[in-house]
């Protein structure tokens, strides 16, 4: 896919550098969702849907490869493939030039031209085209053929055949083909035939010639969904001066030739009857293609925002008072999730009487609006939900929602399946009703794209391809928030292509055993290959890991550049992994490196903070104390302090020791100035003695993170003597 970079970097304006590197990933099978948050240069280029646009476009060459070959070898079976023609075939993004290549060496055998080149007439066309007899009349050189074939008993017979045979010449040469398609995709029209000519929708197009270049990519999507349901007819037009004179230009080099006459008739003909109909075909698609592409990009970035503002959407509550005896209510998250249910009783006077079920459920799922049912019982929903929320702060919003009746008679079949034994046929309407409130993006794939729209050109495309954008988008969500390893099997890890469904169960199984404790671990289990690894080991998480990067949607990749990090701002690890904060701080002449640090790791910790805060799986084994390297920055808590310093447990075998003169940067007169018991801080290790069994730490030159030195009591009652005295 290299041989294409170029292409890629002029349609996406990016450097080829980068198309290169793109290419070669979609080679080597690594995801958009990869490239996006991991890749060190892709990533801070483009983002995660316009690498899938790429890939989408090296999707579709992939998908030439069968015609290419169906090209290559009919040239080679015709022994007329030269070098040039090879590659000209191999770098083609085009699939109407290669129909275009075909042609010669695939000719139909059925076709008017080829019964009549069968007959002998192709020679004779030749001729003529060459336009080189200027004195032979067309006649004589007609007769010459009278009697070679049955069906060839008079001049007029022959010249026809001969025209049959010149209409395919001109139709079918690839130049004069290129030229018509780029002519009438520049200057076309459409002619716009609606099967009922009364429909309102089309009325504006009726008796007109409307160029493509005033359609805009909405127009023209649903005009080409209309004809798709039949409801109208789109045909191509193009002044017909335009192409025969495009035509003649090509083809006539000598006016004065014999045969000029003949030209001229079966450049028409060759157009009405042969080159319009492809031209028209290829034009349509072309132009259905163009406006697609600018839908998925424009859905894309439409449904992103959508899709974040839909994940801090708050809680709904659906009420029903319309049952004679109960008034029914279901939670719902703000992406359509069923939550819970519950009935509360009315009571006979027909007074709201809220029980403190109703007020604990309330309570429980605090949602920001509440939808009511509009039936006979409204009223007494609003009087029991001022009940409920009488105190309240904040009070949900109250919306009415009237239920549509069209609605009703076509309720979401997932719904009915997925909550069978669950609802009750009011709480599957109740459900019903609330994502077609929500219209959550979320559960559309679960849902089924027909059951309510989420965007405006969701009609306009292909559900199919609406859906896939709609599956990205979850995903990348989904990932980047980070997958715990136990629900691997659950999430959007399913959805990375380079990523297996055998390979998820493989990696969930050796969880189970308790054989992955890191990241890394997972190269150790079987079947996952370095390509599965790279793509998701970012995006999984183990929680409860001894290290807290294993906690994070950090890539393993970068591991190491914590060790240099945390070097250089004299703090350990643990603090960078609690405080991304301090990444800010670090200091690099590599600028890739710098902006990775600032655009997307500082990120992939943020977003990992409630896996970090969990305590580790199991108790970790402590450090022996050959195991202590002097000179780290270590992350410890205080467990004693003593007038001569302090101690601190670094989960070695012994606690390690800060003298009070090694406290901080200035002078310290009681170590309780600095620290108190149980506090975590960051200390460097000074020296380890093994036969002494003596850890001796440092929390000085530790610039960020040095101590700060709280006054003495002594300080302080000195400075209160100080001022009484004034």
């Amino acid at each position: 896919m290299i041989e294409f970079s170029k292409q890629v970097a002029e349609r996406w304006n990016i450097p080829v550098a980068v198309a290169e590197q793109v290419c070669n990933a979609y080679v080597k099978g690594d995801s958009p969702y990869y490239l996006g948050e991991y890749h060190l240069v892709l990533s801070m280029e483009m983002t995660t849907s316009m690498l899938w646009e790429i890939y989408d476009f090296l999707k579709e060459i992939d998908g030439l490869s069968p015609k290419k070959k169906r090209v290559l070898n009919a040239y080679k079976k015709a022994k007329s493939l030269s070098p040039e023609l090879e590659r000209r075939i191999n770098l083609t993004t085009n699939p109407f030039e290669l129909d275009d290549l075909l042609i010669p060496v695939r000719p139909n055998p059925r076709s008017r031209g080829q019964i009549a080149a069968g007959k002998g007439l192709k020679p004779f066309a030749e001729r003529i085209l060459a336009q080189s007899d200027v004195a032979t009349p067309i006649e004589e050189i007609a007769a010459s053929s009278i009697g070679k074939d049955p069906s060839l008993a008079s001049v007029g017979e022959v010249i026809l055949g001969i025209k049959d045979v010149l209409a395919e010449m001109i139709a079918y040469d690839e130049t004069v083909r290129a030229m018509a398609r780029e002519v009438a995709f520049e200057d076309g029209f459409f002619e716009i035939i609606p099967k009922n000519k009364k429909d309102p929708t089309f009325t504006p197009y009726l008796g007109r010639q409307v160029p493509f270049n005033e359609l805009l990519n909405e127009e023209l999507l649903r005009l080409f969904t209309a004809e798709e349901k039949k409801l109208v007819r789109l045909k191509v037009g193009i002044q017909l001066f335009r192409i025969t004179e495009l035509l003649r230009h090509h083809f006539i080099t000598n006016p004065d030739a014999s045969g000029f006459d003949l030209i001229c008739e079966t450049i028409d003909e060759s157009w009405l009857r042969l080159l319009q109909p492809i031209v028209e075909r290829d034009v349509k698609t072309r132009l259905h293609l163009h406006a697609q592409a600018w839908a998925y990009r424009h859905v894309t970035g439409d449904l992103e925002k959508a899709y974040a503002e839909e994940l801090a959407r708050g809680h709904m509550l659906v009420v029903d008072a319309g049952l004679p005896k109960q008034v029914s209510f279901i939670a719902v998250s703000g992406r359509g999730e069923l939550l819970g249910t519950t009935t509360e009783r009315k009571p006979p006077d027909g007074k709201p009487v809220v029980s403190e079920r109703l007020k604990q459920f309330a309570i429980r799922y605090r949602a920001e609006r509440i939808a009511v049912t509009q039936n006979n019982d409204t009223a007494f929903a609003n009087a029991l939900l001022e009940q409920v929320f009488a105190g309240w702060e904040a009070v949900p919003e109250i919306v009415p929602y009237k239920r549509d009746a069209a609605a009703d008679a076509a309720r979401c079949e997932w719904i009915y399946r997925e909550f069978a034994t669950l609802l009750d046929e009011t709480m599957k309407k109740m459900y019903a009703d609330a994502l077609l409130i929500l219209k959550p993006i979320f559960l559309l794939p679960k849902v089924g794209s027909e059951f309510y729209s989420v965007h405006a050109l969701q009609p306009l495309l292909p559900q199919h391809r609406f859906l896939e954008i709609v599956n990205r988008i979850r995903t990348s969500a989904q990932l980047n928030a980070g997958v715990s390893i136990k629900e691997i099997a659950d999430f959007s890890v399913n959805h990375i292509t380079a990523v297996s469904s055998k390979q998820v169960q493989a990696i969930k199984a050796a969880d189970n055993e308790g054989l992955i404790g890191t990241k890394n671990d997972m190269l150790k289990v079987p079947g996952i290959t370095e390509v599965a690894f790279r793509n998701m080991s970012g995006f999984l998480i183990i929680p409860g890991a001894e290290l807290l990067l294993d906690r994070t949607v950090v890539h393993p990749d970068y591991f190491d550049w914590f060790d240099d990090i945390a070097e250089q701002l004299n703090i350990s690890i643990e603090t960078i992994v609690t405080e991304p904060e301090y990444l800010h701080s670090y200091m690099t002449d590599d600028r890739e490196k710098k902006n990775y640090i600032e655009k997307k790791l500082i990120g992939h910790i943020a977003a990992s903070r409630r896996y970090v805060l969990q305590p580790p799986a199991k108790v970790r084994r402590k450090l022996k104390l050959n195991e202590v390297r002097e000179g780290a920055v270590v992350s410890g808590r205080v467990t004693n302090i003593t007038q001569f310093g302090v101690f601190v447990n670094i989960h070695a075998v012994c606690d390690g020791l800060i003298h009070i003169s090694q406290l901080a940067d200035e002078y310290v007169e009681n170590p309780e100035q600095v620290v108190s018991v149980n506090d975590r801080v960051d200390v460097r290790v000074l020296r380890v003695d093994v036969k002494k069994r003596r850890i001796s730490l440092s929390m000085r030159n530790l610039g960020t993170m040095a101590p700060k030195v709280r006054p003495s009591r002594g300080q302080l009652d000195n400075l209160a003597e100080h001022f009484k005295n004034r």
